[in-house]
């Protein structure tokens, strides 16, 4: 009974981390319409027709490698965002994959026990190289505004965007400041404003600076008002930074519940044993006991890893 319990357990956090690797379809949608619309704005290629520059060296690398890179959700194109050394990522990932063989080997057997542990370590390295990715863009999306209010005021100061771009790198904060400094080195080796701020998204994923990128895009070729569209953008991010905040701001109940709902059978137990000195030792010092205690404590992980993808998706779109 027991194996099998573990076994459903097991195939149930496989589905779960499958999950978490899909990306979400709203996401796939946007990016889909920012492709379409710089399709639309990037030039005909019978009318320029491109040549292969000696300045920019085209990306590479071995497939495989790119592969493994994304399924641990590591970006070695942007260290910016690995405040961690991936050494010691390397580290913690493969502490909790020797755990996680530990404990599954004595319940399922070796076979399954390193599927299991390598799946733990491998989930482990994923969600520390994706907090410190969620900790970069939060922080460049709530800067955002602020860099696009430089840009506005320099070009109405008469600045070319070149020169606007320049006066961020040089007066924004981290790590705004350091994104828009690798920006103005790629134009001052030849790249246009548009392909280093679309650059710029590809390393960060944030929609706003392919919208960003669009724009100057659409201006570069239809001409008019660069001031009036930058002011447009910029109210446009402000508005999504605010709904964002609020719904942080809202979602902070069901944060505080589940924080509750986490706390509430430890403080349940540690009552029970001082009510009644030993009534927990079975979870202890029995295999049965022991393999509860770990069925609950994977369910109660799975509960509060589900309640928190649910919040960050509402909270994130």
């Amino acid at each position: 009974m027991m194996p099998a319990l573990l076994l459903a357990m097991a195939v149930a956090l496989w589905a779960a981390a499958a999950t978490v690797l899909l990306r979400s379809g709203a996401q796939d949608r946007m990016r889909a319409r920012v492709q379409g619309a710089r399709a639309v704005a990037a030039p005909s290629a019978t009318a320029v027709p491109r040549m292969p520059s000696i300045r920019v060296a085209p990306r590479g690398g071995n497939p495989m490698l790119r592969r493994i890179f994304r399924l641990v959700s590591y970006h070695p194109d942007n260290p910016a965002e690995h405040t961690i050394p991936w050494m010691v990522v390397l580290a913690a990932g493969a502490a909790v994959g020797l755990l996680g063989f530990w404990r599954a080997s004595a319940y399922l057997g070796t076979g399954p026990g390193g599927v299991a542990g390598a799946a733990s370590g491998v989930l482990a390295i994923r969600s520390i190289f994706l907090w410190q990715h969620r900790r970069y863009t939060n922080a460049l999306f709530r800067q955002l505004p602020d860099a696009l209010g430089v840009i506005v005021r320099g070009v109405r100061a008469g600045l070319p965007m070149t020169e606007a771009l320049r006066s961020i790198a040089r007066e924004m904060p981290s790590p705004t400041r350091e994104a828009f400094g690798r920006v103005v080195g790629e134009i001052a080796i030849g790249r246009s404003a548009e392909t280093a701020l679309w650059s710029l998204y590809e390393r960060t994923r944030l929609s706003e600076y392919a919208f960003f990128s669009v724009m100057i895009g659409l201006q570069a070729q239809t001409g008019g008002s660069l001031t009036a569209a930058l002011d447009t953008l910029a109210d446009m991010v402000r508005k999504r930074v605010a709904m964002r905040s609020r719904a942080r701001a809202l979602a902070a109940e069901a944060r505080m519940s589940a924080l509750i709902l986490a706390i509430l059978p430890f403080l349940a137990g540690l009552g029970l044993s001082f009510l009644q000195p030993g009534y927990l030792e079975i979870f202890f010092t029995t295999p049965s006991g022991q393999a509860l205690l770990m069925a609950a404590l994977t369910l109660l992980g799975m509960g509060l890893l589900t309640i928190r993808w649910l919040i960050r998706k509402n909270t994130s779109e």
